[in-house]
């Protein structure tokens, strides 16, 4: 009598995998397109940042000086060791340390209070003051340096005529010792704090009006309204605005060159404008670089610190 064989149990098939045919899926493609548009950065990124930086660091650490030929020995750190111990570099962290400070200190106050008269309700001729108070950030440092030392020119200059005008003396605001550096930075306040504005206004227009209609019908006044509920919201984008404008204040260079080449004496040189003294004044190529990459620490460190206070904030 014949039997039937047995049936294979389902489940103990051996199936073998098969090659997946057709279009990739949408998430593969989306992949292959993220890293399509990704490496021609990245390869720009090594290329324009990333080769000078190895480059000037390798300098850094060689006895470069270019009226003996060029590259000379490795000589490890004692280019940053000369330069943290140079008298000159103090002075001109200091000042630095005074302009960096006060540009931020001031830009931030004013851009504040003016951005909150802007962002009233019902204020007529926004657009307008908008766009008069953004003129100053349409003009280049350069522009602006060569506008300022003709208006403040002691003998020809027109702020010393509208002074003379009104029976005061005139002034040596870009050559006095105690004048020389309030001078420019109330001329990096004349042309950044338009930058301030468009950061902080825009925080404030985005801020949500529900808890501030709130607190009003608590019966709350705008400064208090301001002083609790306004601020502790703005708070991360203040910090935004004074991280930006303090890594800009820091590696200022063509202001101090146009108006004042560091002087008088040190009374306005700052780091920038020692690097590029050292660069290519004395042509020091290796203590330059080593005090490029001591500039770039600090100002990374001042970096991390604000974005941890700006996240703590949020």
């Amino acid at each position: 009598m014949a039997t039937e064989p047995l049936a294979r149990p389902v489940g103990t098939a051996k199936t073998r995998s098969r090659p997946r045919l057709g279009p990739p899926s949408p998430r593969q493609g989306e992949r292959r397109f993220g890293w399509g548009m990704t490496v021609p950065t990245l390869a720009a990124l090594v290329v324009v940042v990333g080769f000078p930086l190895l480059f000037a660091l390798w300098v850094s650490v060689h006895d470069y000086d270019l009226t003996e030929g060029g590259i000379g020995d490795f000589i490890g750190g004692a280019n940053y060791a000369r330069t943290l111990t140079d008298d000159l570099i103090a002075t001109a962290a200091a000042n630095t340390a005074v302009y960096s400070g006060s540009v931020v200190a001031i830009e931030l106050v004013l851009a504040l209070g003016l951005s909150l008269l802007l962002n009233q309700p019902g204020l007529r001729f926004r657009g307008v003051y908008l766009a008069i108070l953004l003129i100053p950030l349409l003009v280049s440092p350069i522009a602006v340096g060569l506008i300022w030392r003709l208006l403040l020119h002691p003998d020809l200059g027109a702020v010393n005529w509208v002074l003379g005008s009104l029976g005061l003396p005139p002034q040596e605001w870009l050559a006095g010792q105690a004048t020389a550096m309030p001078t420019v930075i109330g001329i990096d306040v004349w042309h950044e704090t338009s930058l301030m504005i468009v950061i902080i206004l825009a925080g404030l227009t985005a801020l949500p009006h529900d808890p501030v209609e709130a607190a009003m019908v608590d019966g709350a006044d705008r400064w208090q309204v301001l002083r609790t509920i306004t601020l502790p919201l703005l708070a991360p984008v203040l910090l935004v605005a004074a991280l930006i404008r303090l890594i800009a204040a820091m590696k200022t260079y063509d202001l101090i060159y146009i108006l004042t080449r560091g002087g008088p004496g040190s009374a306005t040189e700052t780091i920038s404008y020692s690097i590029w003294k050292s660069a290519f004044t004395t042509l020091e190529m290796g203590r330059a670089a080593a005090a490029s990459f001591l500039l770039l620490l600090l100002i990374l460190l001042l970096s991390v610190l604000l974005v941890r206070l700006s996240r703590e904030s949020g």
